[in-house]
C-alpha cells in the first residue's frame, strides 16, 4: 500500500498549483499588453502631433489558462486519498494540459471587436525612397502635377525628396508641411520651375506651411482662405494659383487634433473652404482642390474604419464636412472617382504612421486628394493616383493627377 502525502507534500503540491495560477495571470496580462501594442497602435492621422493619437481596440486575448488551474486547484482540495505520486502526476499533467491550451485554443475576441480589413496583396512595404528612382513621363498633349505632404523639408532632403521630385518631372509640384521658416534655395532647379510661391504659418515658427512650385506662370495668386474669420492665420495652409483656364488650389487641411480639441477649429474650416471653392467657381473656370485634406471620406480610405470613429480624419464631422463640399460645389474625389469602391480599390492609402511598422503592415489612410469638378474630370482628367512606391521621405506619399492639356 501506497503511504497518503504528507502535509509538506501536499503543501508543496498546493504551492506549485497556486504559483501557477499566478504565472498564468501574470502571462494572460503580458499577452494583452503585447497584442495591444501590435494590434491597436494604427497610428493616427494627427502628423501635427507626432501622431499621438492611437487606435483602440480590434484586439483578440489569448486563450485563459486560469479556468484549467481552477479546477485542478478545486480538484486537489477535495481529494483526501490521493497519493504523492499521484499529486504530482496531477500537477505535471495539468501543466502540459495548460501549455497545449494556450498554443492550440483559438483566440477569444473582445465583445463587439470587428475584424481587421485585410492587407492588399501586393501593396508596396518599403520604408526607404527607391534609389534610382525611374517614372513615366506624362503622356503626349498632357501635363502632371503631383502633390505631396513631406513632413518637413529639412527632414525629407535627406531622406529622398530629390529622388522623386527629379523622377517625377511634374509640371506643378504642391507641398505641404514644409515646417521652414524661409524659403529654401535649390530645393528644385530654378531654370525647369522659374514660378515658386512660399505660405508660411504666422502664429507658430517651423509648423505646416504649403509651397507650390511651376513651370508656367499663374495669373493671380491668393495666399491664404480669404473666406475664413481669421484669413492671416491660413496663409501657411492655402494657395490658389489661377491659370488660364483653372483655379488650382495647394492646401493643407488643419487637423481636428489629439482628442479633437481643435474639431470646432476644423469646421470652420470646411464652411470657410466651402465659401471660397464656391467664389472661385462664379468666376468660370476649372477647379482642381489638392493636398493634404486630412480626411478619409470614406470606410474603403483607412484601413482600420471601424475603430476609428473618434480619431481625427475619420470623424462623422470632418465627413460631412467633406460631402458637402463635394455636394456643394459639384466636385468629384477623382481618385476614388476613377478607382471605385470594389473588393480591388480596397487597400490604397496615402499616409502611414512611422510609428508601430504601420507601412510594413499596410496599415494606412487616404487622406490626400485631387478634387475638381465634374466637367474638368468628365473632359480632361486622364488619370489619378497615389504614387505608392515613393516612401521614405515622408510618412506621406505622393498623389499625382495627368490633366489632357495646358492649366
Amino acid at each position: 500500500m501506497v503511504p497518503k502525502p504528507t502535509s509538506t507534500a501536499a503543501t508543496r503540491s498546493s504551492s506549485r498549483v497556486t504559483a501557477m495560477a499566478t504565472m498564468s495571470k501574470t502571462n494572460k496580462r503580458a499577452a494583452a499588453s503585447s497584442s495591444d501594442d501590435n494590434n491597436n497602435n494604427d497610428g493616427n492621422v494627427d502628423s501635427d502631433y507626432n501622431d499621438s493619437d492611437k487606435d483602440g481596440g480590434d484586439y483578440a486575448g489569448g486563450a485563459s489558462s486560469e479556468k484549467v488551474v481552477s479546477s485542478v486547484v478545486k480538484k486537489q482540495k477535495t481529494t483526501t486519498t490521493a497519493t504523492t505520486a499521484t499529486t504530482t502526476t496531477t500537477v505535471n499533467a495539468t501543466v502540459t494540459a495548460t501549455a497545449t491550451a494556450s498554443e492550440k485554443k483559438p483566440a477569444l475576441a473582445k465583445k463587439g471587436s470587428v475584424a481587421k480589413v485585410p492587407m492588399r496583396v501586393g501593396a508596396p512595404v518599403n520604408t526607404a525612397m527607391p534609389t534610382p528612382m525611374t517614372l513615366p513621363p506624362a503622356p503626349e498633349g498632357c501635363i502632371k502635377i503631383t502633390s505631396w505632404n513631406v513632413s518637413g523639408l529639412n527632414a525629407s532632403l535627406k531622406k529622398g525628396f530629390k529622388t522623386y521630385v527629379s523622377a517625377e518631372d511634374a509640371d506643378v509640384i504642391c507641398l505641404q508641411e514644409h515646417k521652414v521658416n524661409q524659403p529654401l534655395l535649390n530645393l528644385v532647379d530654378p531654370k525647369v520651375y522659374p514660378f515658386s510661391w512660399w505660405g508660411f504659418e504666422s502664429d507658430k515658427k517651423g509648423y505646416a506651411g504649403v509651397v507650390m512650385f511651376s513651370k508656367t506662370h499663374p495669373i493671380n495668386v491668393t495666399a491664404g482662405l480669404p473666406t475664413h474669420p481669421n484669413p492671416d492665420c491660413t496663409k501657411g495652409r492655402i494657395v490658389t494659383l489661377e491659370y488660364e483656364t483653372c483655379f488650382l488650389l495647394g492646401c493643407y487641411v488643419p487637423n481636428a487634433g489629439q482628442g479633437l480639441v481643435r474639431l470646432k477649429e476644423r469646421m470652420v474650416w470646411d464652411v470657410a473652404m466651402k465659401d471660397w471653392l464656391l467664389q472661385l467657381k462664379a468666376k468660370g473656370k476649372h477647379i482642381i482642390w489638392t493636398g493634404d485634406l486630412n480626411v478619409c471620406h470614406k470606410p474603403i480610405d483607412l484601413r482600420n474604419p471601424t475603430t476609428n470613429t473618434m480619431s481625427a480624419g475619420f470623424t462623422k464631422e470632418e465627413r460631412a464636412g467633406f460631402s458637402e463640399i463635394l455636394e456643394k460645389v459639384d466636385l468629384v474625389d477623382t481618385f476614388r472617382e476613377l478607382k471605385g469602391e470594389a473588393e480591388d480599390a480596397v487597400g490604397f492609402y496615402s499616409y502611414f504612421s512611422y510609428r508601430f511598422q504601420c507601412r510594413v503592415k499596410g496599415i494606412g489612410w487616404r487622406l490626400d486628394y485631387f478634387v475638381t469638378d465634374k466637367d474638368l474630370f468628365k473632359d480632361r482628367v486622364v488619370d489619378s493616383f497615389i504614387r505608392e512606391e515613393a516612401y521614405g521621405a515622408s510618412d506621406h506619399v505622393p498623389v499625382v493627377m495627368v490633366l489632357r492639356g495646358a492649366l
